[in-house]
């Protein structure tokens, strides 16, 4: 995110070197660049990896529902999540695939798990734009 390693080390309090970074963390939230600056095609497709815990009792079953992104198609596989015990861990895939560049600067939306009976919701952030990922804009919309 281009961010200086003195600054990180003043955050982190470590000297850890990251051999394989990755803007792909396994956090509740997503966030795909469709900014043209890689030599993909006309139609880039981003897909991350997600593992959710059961922090429920036993057996429950949660089924994905999303909400539209404009000019972009969304994909959660799979799309049930059936855990079997307190404390199993699942994994999906959210794929979203839209233009190399795309013409609005943000789009969102999010996908939201859904208990059974429709108890529990857990829902994420999804978050597509055209925005250069090295370049955090401040807290007044300027760079």
């Amino acid at each position: 995110m281009g961010f200086p390693k003195k600054e990180i080390r003043k955050i982190t309090r470590s000297s850890y070197k990251c051999l394989n970074p990755s803007l792909d963390l396994n956090y509740p939230s997503f966030i795909a660049y469709f900014n043209g600056e890689n030599s993909a095609p006309d139609e880039l497709v981003q897909v991350f990896h997600r593992t959710a815990t059961n922090v429920g009792e036993g057996r429950s079953s949660y089924n994905a529902k999303l909400t539209p992104l404009k000019g972009l198609k969304v994909k959660v596989e799979p799309k049930i999540l059936a855990f079997k015990s307190k404390y199993e861990k699942l994994s999906y895939n959210l794929t979203l695939e839209g233009p190399k560049y795309m013409k609005e600067f943000v789009v969102n939306g999010h996908l939201s798990w859904v208990s059974d009976g429709g108890k529990y919701v857990v829902r994420s952030l999804i978050i597509a734009t055209h925005m250069d990922p090295g370049r955090i804009p401040d807290s007044f919309g300027g760079f």
